[in-house]
Formats: C-alpha cells, sequence, structure tokens
C-alpha cells in the first residue's frame, strides 16, 4: 500500500463519517420539530397544527387564530422588559444611595463673591505614605515565592520562603492594624 492509497483510505472514511453526521443531524431536527410541535401543544391548550393543511385558504392577520399566538409571546415579551426596568431602576437607586453613603454626593459650597477674600499664601499639604518594614518585606518574600513556583523550583528553599513569608504576612498585619 503506498501513500495515495492511504490518502484515497482516509478519503473514503471521512466521507462515510461525514455521511453519518448528517444523517444523525438530520434525525435529531426531526425529532426536535416532533418535540417543538408538542410543546406548542402543552402551551397553547390547542389541537396540533396539521403540517400541510389541505384546502384551507392562509389565515389573514387580522384572524383571531392569529392573534392568540401572538398574544403569550408580546405578554412574555412584556414582562420580561418590565423585569428589566425594574432591575435598572432597583441598581440605580442602589447605587444613589451607596453614593450618598460614602459622601460622594454631597454638594461643595461654593464662595460667594461678597464674602471672597483672596488670599495671598497657598498652602501646600503632602502626603506622606509610610508603609510598615514587615509590609515591605512581606512583598518582597511573596514575590520570591512567586518567582520560585514560576520557575518550578520546589525544593527546601520554596518551603523557607513560604514559611517566611507566612510569619511576615502576620506581622504587617499586626503591624499595619490600629
Amino acid at each position: 500500500m503506498n501513500f495515495n492509497d492511504d490518502l484515497r483510505a482516509a478519503d473514503t472514511a471521512l466521507n462515510h463519517r461525514l455521511y453519518a453526521a448528517g444523517n444523525a443531524l438530520r434525525e435529531a431536527s426531526a425529532t426536535q420539530v416532533d418535540a417543538t410541535s408538542a410543546l406548542r401543544v402543552i402551551l397553547l391548550h390547542a389541537d396540533p397544527v396539521p403540517e400541510e393543511p389541505e384546502h384551507q385558504p392562509a389565515p389573514s392577520p387580522s384572524s383571531p387564530t392569529t392573534s392568540l399566538l401572538r398574544r403569550p409571546q408580546r405578554r412574555l415579551a412584556l414582562a420580561v422588559n418590565l423585569l428589566l426596568v425594574l432591575a435598572l431602576g432597583v441598581g440605580f437607586l442602589v447605587g444613589v444611595q451607596r453614593g450618598k453613603d460614602l459622601g460622594h454626593l454631597t454638594q461643595v459650597p461654593t464662595p460667594s463673591a461678597s464674602t471672597a477674600v483672596p488670599s495671598s499664601t497657598v498652602t501646600v499639604t503632602k502626603t506622606v505614605t509610610s508603609v510598615p518594614e514587615q509590609c515591605i518585606k512581606t512583598a518582597e518574600l511573596g514575590d520570591e515565592v512567586i518567582s520560585r513556583l514560576n520557575k518550578n523550583i520546589r525544593d527546601e528553599r520554596l518551603f523557607l520562603a513560604l514559611r517566611d513569608y507566612t510569619i511576615a504576612s502576620q506581622a504587617c498585619r499586626r503591624e499595619a492594624s490600629p
């Protein structure tokens, strides 16, 4: 058997598989259509719709049959839209309430023209952040542990670094808490 024979055999096997998959899809589609018809009967409490009506004229858009079929869909769409509007309204109110609780929406008093006094000196306040030494050590040890894990170094050095990180982390929490 040469290379071309192998290709033909693979092509034939692939064609058979595609044919079988197509048949399975057609059968599943037919089963799904049957299930949908049964579901329509259950939901609408009506007789099943014949697949091909004989000698029946096409229903007009204003016929009662068509409007009955559309009513549940309209009610469902209305209910979903109302729930969406309600959820958005509640979310908006919760957001506004949280903003008021945090003081984001407080008004800043604006100085009026009659009470404004121009100041010649400007004071600059510098914020100095201080981080406890143990927290800096914790960050460095955490970086070391992550580096060892990324390099797949899982030996005594990783164990020691992880132990030191845990101890430093607890010390950092103690120093940082008031």
